[in-house]
C-alpha cells in the first residue's frame, strides 16, 4: 500500500529493504524538515519508474515507513480524495 503525503515535496519514499531489493543507486544525503518542524537526514537514491505510462527519473528518499508519494511526483496532476473510510483517490494529468 502507498500513501500520499501532501506535506512531502519530494517524489517518493521507500524503506531500505525495498531499496536494497531494487538495487537503487545512492545519490547522497539531504536534510529534510518534517511536519513537526524537526530536521532529519535522509539518504537519497535515484530510480527510473513508470509514471502515467512514461519512464521518469526520480529521487527516492529512504524512510522506514510505508511508501509515500510526494508532491514532486504529483506536480502537473489533479489529485482528488474522497475523505471517508476506503474513499477513492484519483490522480489525473492536467491538460
Amino acid at each position: 500500500m502507498q500513501y500520499i503525503d501532501t506535506g512531502f515535496n519530494g517524489f517518493l519514499t521507500l524503506p531500505s529493504e525495498i531499496i536494497a531489493k531494487l538495487d537503487l543507486s545512492w545519490n547522497g544525503s539531504d536534510t529534510v524538515t518534517l511536519g513537526d518542524g524537526s530536521e532529519t537526514l535522509f539518504d537519497i537514491y535515484s530510480a527510473r519508474i513508470i509514471w502515467d505510462g512514461q519512464f521518469r527519473e526520480v529521487d527516492i528518499a529512504e524512510s522506514e515507513t510505508e511508501p509515500l508519494i510526494g508532491m514532486g511526483l504529483l506536480y502537473g496532476y489533479k489529485l482528488q480524495i474522497e475523505v471517508v473510510e476506503r474513499g477513492l483517490v484519483t490522480i489525473v494529468a492536467l491538460a
